[in-house]
């Protein structure tokens, strides 16, 4: 390379960095640094202090040493399919475009410009490294002090070995989304499914090494990801040979980083606006919209032939018109139902392994485990409500019906509850293998979908939350402090996943009656008439949601009226 072209480049790097910095001058210029600082205090207090809280507020007891011994042989295996699931998303999510996301007037003018590609998108692909290993680690960090007060060690040191395995795991998604954009989504000769391919046969190789260690009578298979759930035991002792999994994260991401030149320029014009859009649905609190827009950086469409068609309405008329509506809502609920894709029934079976495991690791004795069985819920329920979400998405087409719109939305909850049945199926059998119990088969069965319908309400109230308001006319503007207004946006943002972690909390009574020894088919059954009553909850709330709504703003504006006449 010549002296000239040394120094065009020199010229050009110093340009795109004095030009970042005057774009970040001017985005923090209007911003008040104690404002700031306030807000990260708030957030470190009140966020460090529920995590804290919440810890110390659980009494689980210390497992025994037998049970801590099958823990250490059991764990690796089963952490190190987390990592397995990390890598698969990793590779799918850059053979479609990802992980770096920029802004369009960086995609329009600095990947246009004359200046080295890499040394453009250098900085951008760092922060996305850097945000994605403290989130894993702050993760890891948090589960780590939780199985650290029921097992041999200290917190202190389980909270380090958790962070350590959490980052490793975040090192690892991001590395392989770098690597599958870089190397395969942009070969010719590879086709894009063989990521996909790749990270589906890890998983499953990393399924049988699960499978084998639960298995007493038989011979252990070594998984491809071992390393991973071993290296998250640190905490409790420490093998040198484990650090080989930070290793091989570490390791992908220097070569996604060496390789940034080969990212698409399509793919990041594409994600630009996506991405911007994501982050004002996110700003504005907009949950189905973020949805919406994960799917489209995804690339999740829906299939344009169900999966199997139904059957055409007779000409033969229903005797009541509720009976009509009824009939024609859950027809129109399961043409919706039938066009999901394979890839979203996939993530949902495995979310619903994912709940069945954390619902039995309750029963087991570990307390927290109720909180992400909620929140695992949550997520399921707001994917297999997608018929309600597509009523709510249109707002102007369902007030233009005859018909009371609570009515409406009310009905669009049955063709989803019978959805839930296949993976209630899933997470019942996920349970009983995770207790390893034949005696679990019988609770489970009648347990298992009134507390997964119980969990997911959480995702109808999220839903249902976010319907356009009709008598919106009518409001007035009320003016609050903005403290109470960011405290009524936090309860507003977390109801949902309350009502979920409600849901799912029913069964604790199962956990008592393991405990007590008692019978557990009427533990079972105790437990689902529960759940099924929060659900009948749930639905009424819809119904009623607007009529109450109407009731409750005549009223105050009869109080104001009356008011404004004593004047």
């Amino acid at each position: 390379m010549s002296t000239v072209s040394l120094n065009a480049v020199s010229l050009n790097s110093k340009a795109l960095r004095a030009m970042r910095r005057t774009r970040q001058r001017h985005r923090l210029g209007n911003i008040e640094w104690f404002d700031a600082a306030y807000r990260a205090y708030l957030v470190g207090i009140f966020g460090g202090g529920s995590v804290l809280w919440i810890s110390s507020s659980v009494r689980d007891a210390t497992v025994s040493a037998a049970s801590a011994a099958d823990f250490a042989e059991f764990a690796p295996p089963i952490l190190g399919l987390l990592a397995a699931f990390a890598l698969l998303v990793g590779l799918r999510g850059g053979a479609q475009g990802g992980p770096v996301a920029l802004e369009a007037a960086d995609v329009m003018h600095v990947m246009l410009a004359p200046v080295d590609r890499r040394r453009a998108l250098l900085r951008p692909a760092l922060q996305r490294v850097r945000g994605a290993i403290f989130t894993g680690a702050i993760a890891g960090a948090i589960s780590g002090q939780l199985a650290g007060r029921r097992l041999p060690g200290s917190l202190l040191a389980w909270a380090g070995g958790g962070a350590l395995f959490g980052a490793s795991v975040a090192m690892l998604w991001v590395g392989s989304a770098l690597l599958a954009h870089t190397v395969l989504a942009r070969s010719s000769r590879v086709p894009r499914w063989s990521a996909t391919a790749i990270g589906l046969t890890l998983v499953a190789w990393q399924s049988v090494a699960v499978y084998f260690a639960m298995d007493s009578g038989s011979t252990k298979v070594a998984g491809p990801a071992d390393a991973f759930g071993s290296l998250a035991l640190w905490g409790w002792r420490q093998h040198s040979t484990d650090l080989i999994a930070t290793a091989v994260g570490l390791l992908a991401v220097i070569l996604g980083l060496l390789l940034l030149s080969r990212i698409s320029l399509e793919a990041l014009a594409r994600r630009s606006a996506l991405v911007a859009q994501l982050r004002f649905a996110v700003t504005m609190q907009d949950l189905r919209t973020v949805i919406l827009l994960r799917r489209q950086l995804n690339q999740e469409r829906t299939r344009r032939t169900p999966w199997r068609r139904l059957q055409r309405i007779t000409n033969q008329k229903p005797r009541t018109r509720t009976r009509a509506l009824t009939r024609s809502v859950f027809r129109r609920g399961w043409h919706g139902l039938l066009r999901f894709p394979a890839t979203r029934l996939a993530r949902m079976a495995a979310l619903s392994v994912a709940f069945g495991v954390l619902q039995a690791t309750v029963v087991r004795g570990t307390t927290p485990a109720v909180l992400l069985s909620a929140l695992v819920a949550f997520v399921i329920g707001l994917e297999v409500m997608e018929p309600l979400s597509q009523e709510v998405d249109q707002p102007d087409r369902t007030d233009s019906f005859p018909v009371d719109r609570g009515e409406l939305l009310a009905r669009h909850l049955l063709a989803p509850t019978i959805a839930l049945l296949p993976f209630a199926i899933i997470a019942g059998a996920a349970a009983v293998i995770t207790l390893g119990s034949i005696d679990a088969i019988a609770p489970a069965a009648i347990f298992a979908l009134p507390n997964l319908i119980a969990g997911a309400a959480g995702g109808v109230v999220s839903i249902v939350r976010d319907a356009p308001d009709p008598f919106s006319a009518d409001k007035q503007q009320s003016f609050v402090p903005p403290e109470m207004a960011g405290f009524g946006a936090t309860i507003r943002l977390l109801w949902p996943i309350v009502v979920s972690a409600f849901g799912c909390s029913m069964v604790f009574i199962l956990r008592v009656a393991v405990d007590n020894d008692g019978p557990l088919i009427g533990a079972a059954i105790r437990g689902a008439v529960g759940s099924l009553l929060l659900a009948v909850v749930v639905g009424y709330w819809v119904k009623v949601r607007d009529r109450i709504r109407r009731k409750f703003r005549a009223f105050m504006a009869e109080g104001r009226t009356q008011a404004l006449g004593a004047r």
